[in-house]
């Protein structure tokens, strides 16, 4: 007769038996019964496999620590962006977002490419360009202006760094002292991807939750200048509700961003004290302007296209923006994106602006003649280059070297290589160390 072999478990190794009973079928277990608190049905939480299943007594586990990482990118020797260093010699000079403005940025939602590349490899940083330090004077110009005469859209090739110069310029204005309204996704308020209704009295389609996100964002970043603003008359909401006169412009900011059902008509009136206070400049920076002068993705019942100028967000932001309504001090700027190749400018901005295009204009070219309008309306066109200066766009390699986004190997050779093949624009040159950086980890 065969000795029976048996080898005892262990937490990395299963239980082995040579004897003929592991033959035979085992018998049914009786189902447990459920205890008489206990919870049944998809909500029953399942075994930790940490304690053990059938046939073993553990599993093995691998833990990555942090000490198998890198360490991060030390930023803190570069200058803040602050006001006082929107000088020319800084042109070039690689400068960090303070806390204060970074988190102020991030409470206006920045984009998914924008925060991504501002979170990673050491923190928020910029360099500053020779329109960073233009951008900056126009503000301190325009401190004291109607936003009628002061209304700016960045135009320019994809990848010139439109967006940075937006947010360079938003971060200056919230550390001079002015009240910020920042839109960095405008296109979420024509992408059909939030709630709207028709609202018989203004011909509209309300969108409270775009209004209810606007107001959030205005009283976070603005409440203490949001409080020294009093009412100078009663305003009457939906719902019974009133703005008493004398009471501070944050508690009507707080009704509306709290409750949906007056959200759209408190964010038109606080718009509307906005225009009318003195005390401090105000700033509205809107990037992926172009969504507002094309056919949005909303649909009324019977799947008719809504325009932009239809929806209670967009059309706020379109009155603004071709100066029918304007704030006593202040400034709109706004970016075009051409980011997303499925919301391109429309044939009506491209006629409006007079930018070019590779999309042909012909007289049978169909164009909306509100967004004409809109587009036509005086608004002072900044373009960006598509390329960097010599001194820029030295900053720009120096910063990406600083943040460890190429070999430690600098050389000379490396750094014209780069420059030539991304014609000096920022965003090839990113492309470029991207390339080079799969290439050597392959």
């Amino acid at each position: 007769m065969r000795p029976i072999i048996r080898f005892s478990s262990t937490p990395l190794s299963r239980g082995i038996s040579t004897s003929a009973p592991v033959l035979a079928v085992a018998k049914p277990k009786k189902a447990a019964a459920a205890s008489k608190g206990g919870k049944q049905g998809f909500n029953q939480k399942k075994k930790d496999a940490a304690s053990g299943g059938s046939g073993g007594s553990g599993q093995a586990t691998i833990a990555l620590k942090f000490s198998m990482s890198g360490q991060p990118p030390d930023l803190s020797d570069l200058k803040r962006l602050q006001p006082s260093n929107y000088k020319s010699e800084n042109v070039g000079k690689s400068t960090t977002f303070t806390k204060t403005s970074f988190d102020k940025l991030k409470v206006f939602g920045l984009s998914k490419k924008v925060e991504r590349e501002l979170t990673s490899n050491g923190g928020p940083a910029s360099v500053i360009r020779q329109l960073t330090i233009d951008l900056s004077k126009q503000l301190d110009g325009d401190k004291g202006k109607s936003s009628k005469d002061a209304r700016y859209v960045l135009t320019g090739e994809r990848g010139s760094g439109k967006s940075m110069l937006l947010l360079q310029s938003v971060a200056y204005a919230l550390e001079s002292g002015w009240i910020v309204l920042f839109n960095p996704k405008a296109t979420e308020w024509t992408n059909s991807s939030s709630h709207y209704i028709y609202d018989s009295s203004t011909q509209t389609f309300n969108q409270w939750q775009a209004s209810q996100q606007i107001l959030s964002t205005l009283l976070s970043n603005n409440k203490d200048k949001l409080d020294s603003i009093k009412l100078t008359a009663d305003i009457d909401l939906p719902q019974g509700k009133t703005a008493a006169k004398g009471s501070k412009l944050s508690e009507l900011v707080s009704v509306g961003s709290k409750d949906d059902r007056v959200a759209t008509q408190a964010l038109d009136a606080v718009m509307g004290v906005l225009e009318q206070q003195t005390q401090y400049p105000v700033l509205w920076a809107i990037d992926e302007a172009q969504t507002l002068f094309t056919t949005s993705k909303y649909r009324t019942p019977d799947y008719t296209p809504i325009e932009p100028y239809h929806l209670s967000a967009p059309r706020l932001a379109l009155d603004f923006i071709s100066g029918r309504r304007s704030f006593a001090k202040g400034t709109i700027l706004s970016s075009l994106s051409l980011s997303d190749p499925t919301n391109l400018p429309s044939p009506s901005l491209i006629q409006g602006l007079t930018l070019s295009s590779t999309q042909p204009l012909t007289p049978y070219t169909q164009l909306d003649p509100y967004h004409l309008s809109h587009a036509s309306s005086n608004l002072q066109k900044i373009e960006v280059p598509y390329k960097m200066s010599d001194v820029e766009i030295s900053g720009m390699y120096e910063l990406l070297v600083k943040k460890g986004l190429t070999s430690e190997n600098q050389s000379d050779e490396l750094f014209m290589e780069l420059k030539s093949s991304s014609g000096d624009n920022p965003y090839e040159l990113k492309r470029g160390l991207n390339r080079l950086r799969a290439s050597l980890t392959v």
